[in-house]
């Protein structure tokens, strides 16, 4: 089963307290279970991975990958055949240049977690009806 009430005031009230350690892993399991949705298409690098190049790219390898995330999640909607919006421009925008007002960031993130909670109520409606219970009997 995929995770489906992520929300973003748990992923802002959980991160200052343990000093970032949620933001790590809020974001790892999110990149995992959108993965696992898409096991035929390309995979999304590991999170860990995506911190250590955006270390080694000041910063710049995390907005490719919020790109890449939003994208997926986009591409993965309209395989279910949902419509996402906003797209992976307007939220990569958003990331970019709302940061001068402030809440560009978290609208963002808003975005990117409200349609992944789509896609994965979608992706385990889908997953329960075609899964079979076999018994030993």
């Amino acid at each position: 089963m995929i995770n489906e009430n992520r929300r973003l005031w748990k992923l802002i009230l959980f991160t200052i307290p343990t000093f970032g350690i949620y933001n790590i892993v809020f974001w790892f399991q999110l990149t995992r279970d959108l993965n696992e949705m898409n096991r035929e298409e390309k995979k999304l690098p590991n999170y860990i991975v995506v911190i250590l190049l955006s270390i080694l790219t000041l910063g710049i390898y995390r907005w490719v990958w919020f790109f890449y995330v939003a994208d997926r999640i986009q591409t993965t909607g309209e395989e279910f055949g949902m419509r996402i919006k906003p797209g992976p421009g307007t939220t990569l925008f958003w990331y970019l240049f709302g940061t001068f007002i402030i809440i560009g960031p978290f609208l963002a993130n808003f975005f990117v977690i409200h349609n992944m909670n789509k896609i994965a109520k979608e992706y385990n409606k889908n997953f329960k009806a075609n899964t079979t219970v076999v018994s030993n009997e």
